[in-house]
């Protein structure tokens, strides 16, 4: 684990960060000039902090106590910028090998998982944005860095390449257990790929921890400009019916759009609050098949509507519902009131596949 604990002048104000970065993928979100890219320069160490410390397993890389700042290159933290960097007079294979200290063997795992196999021999004035983007993650991998930085990987693609490319880089933190801190000004980018998040804005760390965490806080809806954030719930695939994917939360059913997902796979799903209808009993009359169970524990007021963050029955996991005053008043809830959560199938978004 790394703890990042540190301060500096940002536009003649005082900024700080706090945060830890955990095996798997770390979202560091928050609106353009928040900071983020000065935190990862700090990181990598291109760049000093006035004040704190940085340190990862067994190391410490900066304390402003101790006076240690310890040099770029020994920190083995790759970093990949916002545009590639790659050398145009050198093939995709002779970019990724100048400074790789993996195994031939480990190096082919990784361009058959990025998809980059059939590239090594093109020059980068030859690639697209995409294309370039993957190479620059592999050679990055290839020097087995420690920690890896992925500062907005995403800028200029198209929705099917970012999707593409995210679902690359979920496998490649898989396949290496490189922790990756994956910097985004996008909240989908962090839901689609990320294990936690951080939520950095005004030169100040609002919140971090679990993606479900950092999703619920008003705190992102605020800052990254989001009408409805909704909740994360992941899930379980049983089978699949009558052109729907059977999985299972706790110990209650979900029924899903099926996308192709292998049997036992894990889902992590996300719930638009203003997608969850509330009723005080089951139905077997309506078409709506996910009547899910659970317990109201939080009530407040958002925008003349009413939020509820209720607990899944037999599921350690919550889901919010935004509905009308009027509704609220007419079902009489209350803390306590135990409901059943309406989800249309083709209401859940999927985010992620393990």
């Amino acid at each position: 684990m790394y703890n990042i604990d540190i301060y500096w002048n940002q536009n003649g104000h005082n900024a700080q960060a706090n945060f830890n970065i955990h095996a798997g993928i770390t979202a560091l979100i928050g609106p353009s000039g928040a900071g983020k890219t000065t935190i990862a320069r700090m990181i990598a160490g291109l760049q000093k902090p006035e004040a704190g410390n940085i340190s990862g397993p067994d190391t410490l890389f900066f304390d402003s106590i101790s006076s240690t700042n310890i040099a770029v290159a020994r920190r083995k933290v790759g970093y990949v910028t916002q545009e590639p960097t790659l050398f145009p007079t050198m093939s995709v294979q002779d970019n990724i090998m100048l400074g790789a200290t993996l195994s031939k063997a480990y190096l082919q795992e990784l361009y058959e998982i990025s998809g980059i196999s059939h590239l090594l021999k093109r020059h980068p004035s030859t690639l697209s944005g995409g294309e370039a983007k993957r190479v620059s993650i592999v050679r990055a991998l290839a020097t087995a860095p420690k920690l890896l930085i992925l500062d907005e990987p995403m800028n200029g693609l198209d929705p099917i390449r970012k999707r593409s490319l995210l679902r690359d880089i979920r496998a490649l933190s898989l396949t290496t257990n490189t922790p990756i801190l994956l910097i985004t000004h996008q909240v989908e980018e962090m839901l689609l790929v990320a294990d936690y998040a951080v939520l950095i804005a005004s030169g100040n760390t609002l919140v971090s921890g679990s993606i479900e965490k950092v999703l619920s806080a008003p705190e992102t809806s605020e800052h990254m400009g989001l009408d409805d954030a909704g909740t994360v719930v992941s899930a379980i695939v049983l089978t699949r019916r009558d052109g729907l994917l059977k999985a299972q939360t706790g110990e209650q059913i979900l029924w899903l759009t099926d996308e192709g997902e292998r049997t036992g796979s894990k889902l992590r799903l996300r719930i638009l609050a203003r997608d969850v209808g509330i009723s005080l009993s089951h139905h077997r009359d309506v078409s709506i098949l996910n009547q899910i169970e659970a317990t109201v524990t939080q009530i407040a007021t958002l925008n003349k509507d009413v939020l509820l963050t209720m607990d899944l029955t037999s599921a350690d996991q919550k889901i919010t519902a935004r509905i009308t005053e009027k509704s609220a008043n007419a079902l009489m809830l209350e803390v306590g009131s135990h409901v059943y959560a309406l989800i249309k199938a083709v209401a859940v978004k999927e985010l992620m596949v393990d």
